[in-house]
C-alpha cells in the first residue's frame, strides 16, 4: 500500500509538471512579451500634405511590451523619405534656366537633389481583437498619438549653389511640424517555435502641422496657416520577440 502511494505521487507531480509545460508555449498559451520591430511601408499623401508631396517611402522602428491578455503599449520612430516632391520646376523655377537646369556661380550647371524628407516620434495602445494561428496571433487595432515632421530635403552636392545655401534654404524647403494620431488594422504573427515573426499593417495617419518658417521665398508669401495633414498605406514589420524568462523556461521546442 505504502509503494503504490507513492507511485501515484509521483505520476501526479509528473502530470502536475506537464501540465505546466504545454500551457506556457506560444503556440498554446497567451505569453507576456517584448517585440523589437523593423518596418518598411509605403504611403499616399491626402489633403494639404498632397499639395506638396507624392507618394513616398517609410522605415520605422518600434518598441512594443504586449501582455498575457492581449493588449500593446510601446513606442515607435518612422522615418519617411522618398523622391516625392511635387512641383519641383514650379517652386525652384526662380533658380533655373528654361530647361530645368539648376545654374549655379560661374554659370555651371548645379546637381541638386530634392525629396521628403520628415519622420514621427509616436506612443501606441493597441488590442489583440480577433486570435488566429496561436493565443498571441491574430487581428489587433492599435493607436498612436505623437509629433512629426515633413520638409522638402534639398541636397546641392558640389555646393555651387549659393541661393540654397543657409538662410536662403529655409525659405525654400516648408518645414512643418504638427501633432498626428496613427489608426492602424495589423495582423501580428508570432511564431509558434519563436523563429519567423511579422506583421502586416494597413495605417491611417492624421493630424495638423504649420509652417514654421512662416514664409516661402519662391512665392514671396507669408505661410501661416494650419495644414490637415492626412496619409494612408501599409507596412511590413519584422520582429524580434524577448519572452519573460519564467516562461520561455518551460517552453518544448
Amino acid at each position: 500500500m505504502t509503494v503504490s502511494l507513492k507511485k501515484l505521487l509521483t505520476l501526479l507531480i509528473f502530470l502536475s509538471f506537464s501540465t505546466v509545460k504545454s500551457q506556457v508555449t506560444t503556440k498554446d498559451s497567451a505569453r507576456s512579451a517584448q517585440l523589437y520591430g523593423l518596418s518598411l511601408g509605403v504611403y499616399q499623401p491626402v489633403g494639404d500634405m498632397a499639395l506638396n508631396y507624392r507618394f513616398f517611402s517609410s522605415a520605422e522602428v518600434e518598441y512594443l511590451i504586449k501582455s498575457k491578455n492581449g493588449h500593446f503599449f510601446g513606442a515607435s520612430f518612422k522615418a519617411q523619405y522618398g523622391n516625392a516632391i511635387k512641383d519641383v520646376s514650379g517652386i525652384f523655377s526662380n533658380l533655373t534656366d528654361q530647361n530645368g537646369n539648376f545654374l549655379g556661380v560661374n554659370g555651371e550647371f548645379a546637381t541638386i537633389q530634392t525629396g521628403l524628407s520628415g519622420g514621427q516620434i509616436m506612443i501606441h495602445y493597441g488590442k489583440l481583437v480577433r486570435g488566429s494561428y496561436n493565443p498571441n496571433s491574430g487581428w489587433m487595432i492599435i493607436e498612436g498619438l505623437g509629433i512629426g515632421q515633413h520638409k522638402i530635403g534639398l541636397r546641392d552636392q558640389r555646393g555651387t549653389l549659393p541661393q540654397l545655401q543657409s538662410p536662403f534654404l529655409e525659405g525654400y524647403d516648408r518645414l512643418h511640424i504638427g501633432t498626428y494620431i496613427n489608426t492602424a488594422v495589423r495582423y501580428l504573427h508570432l511564431d509558434n517555435n519563436e523563429r519567423i515573426n511579422w506583421a502586416a499593417t494597413v495605417t491611417v495617419n492624421t493630424g495638423t502641422s504649420i509652417n514654421i518658417r512662416g514664409f516661402m521665398i519662391d512665392t514671396g508669401e507669408l505661410d501661416r496657416s494650419i495644414k490637415f495633414d492626412l496619409f494612408f498605406g501599409g507596412a511590413l514589420t519584422w520582429y524580434i520577440p524577448v519572452f519573460r524568462k519564467h516562461e520561455s523556461f518551460y517552453l518544448i521546442d
